[in-house]
């Protein structure tokens, strides 16, 4: 890349961090767009981008090697540094024939449960010897925030040895209490099948896992689970039941009746984070929180899962967090505003009903 490109480029990046930008994109015959508190807008200021622009960035990020790899495999994703402080996640893809590359804006460290408005009893269960707490939610709902979070909680508060396995890693924690290892797929291991291959055969308390994009490692995640390891793990989905639900289906149907009966044993917690705007500017998290007591442990085995919509709604009082609820209660502590929790209402009815109730 030219450095005339290469300083536009990074004048962007720099102008849009500091706007409070969470995203970053580039997509060929559109102007650069960026996400902020939520919303996507185009930076009317900056020319179209071509397929050569994105080429170009490329070339002038990648190494050799990565390059390679993104030709071969149509897809790469790393964390890069910027101008020796604006971290950022890429993902450079292909669709459609041309190149695709977006940029997530990263925190040097990762926020405390209190910034991501988690309920101080939410603690107690860090405390798990053994078991899967599975952390969801869709693309920019900040999952991968929110697990960093967990673990650094942990690392803060227990003298255990805690692996990670990503791609990439977007947080470096440093050691505290803990020993922390963060083992990158493509970098220090091959995929994530080959390194939870190995991890049972290691002294390992905690296990974090970005991903689990295939059944073998679906089925290595819950097996370690239940065998005195603390798992946490990142999946794609906006709620609770909609993630056991994929998490079973990733089985032939004749395997699942067992895989439910092994989920319901080692299942802790399922938490589902969404970002919704803020009154005033800036985003709020807002969750849903699915614990596993002897009626949930039932309906998984029985395969019931859709009924568990509704012991998250009237299991408040054990602890468990119904995703309308907390709309509710931040539109009434005037943090979000009605319109916006309306609009991400899991059933508005419910939330309409609710806001009126106060």
């Amino acid at each position: 890349m030219d450095t005339a490109q290469s300083l536009s480029f990074r004048r962007l990046l720099t102008e849009q961090f500091k706007r409070g930008a969470t995203d970053l994109h580039y997509s060929v015959g559109s102007r650069p767009t960026v996400r902020i508190h939520g919303s996507l807008e185009p930076v009317e200021t900056e020319q179209i981008v071509t397929d050569q622009t994105i080429r170009d960035l490329a070339n002038d990020m990648l190494s050799t090697e990565e390059q390679n790899r993104l030709a071969q495999e149509k897809d790469f994703v790393a964390t890069r540094v910027f101008d020796e402080r604006i971290r950022a996640k890429i993902h450079i893809f292909h669709q459609e024939g041309q190149l695709s590359a977006s940029f997530r804006f990263l925190s040097h460290t990762p926020k405390t449960l209190r910034e991501l408005n988690i309920p101080s009893d939410f603690e107690k269960f860090l405390t798990q010897k053994e078991g899967l707490l599975i952390v969801t939610g869709g693309y920019g709902s900040g999952r991968t925030t929110l697990a960093a979070g967990i673990l650094e909680e942990i690392n803060r508060s227990r003298v255990a040895h805690i692996m990670t396995i990503e791609k990439p890693i977007e947080y470096n924690l440093v050691s505290n209490k803990s020993i922390v290892d963060q083992r990158e797929v493509g970098v220090d291991v091959a995929d994530f099948s080959t390194a939870l291959k190995f991890v049972a055969e290691e002294d390992i308390d905690v296990l974090f896992v970005s991903d689990m994009p295939d059944l073998d490692a679906v089925r290595r995640v819950l097996e370690l689970a239940g065998a005195g390891m603390f798992v946490v793990a990142v999946m794609n989905s906006d709620s609770a039941v909609r993630a056991l639900e994929k998490l079973v289906t990733t089985f032939e149907s004749h395997h699942q009746q067992h895989i439910q009966g092994l989920l319901a044993d080692v299942l802790v917690a399922v938490v589902t984070q969404e970002l919704v705007p803020s009154i005033g500017g800036g985003i709020v998290p807002v969750h849903e929180v699915l614990l596993n007591d002897a009626s949930v442990k039932a309906m998984i085995v029985s395969g019931r899962l859709q009924q568990l919509e509704q012991v998250i709604k009237s299991s408040r009082a054990q602890g468990m967090m119904s995703f309308d609820h907390e709309l509710a209660k931040l539109v009434r502590n005037q943090r979000i505003s009605r319109a916006n929790a309306l609009e991400r209402a899991r059933d508005r009815l419910t939330l309409d009903t609710l806001l009126r109730a106060h």
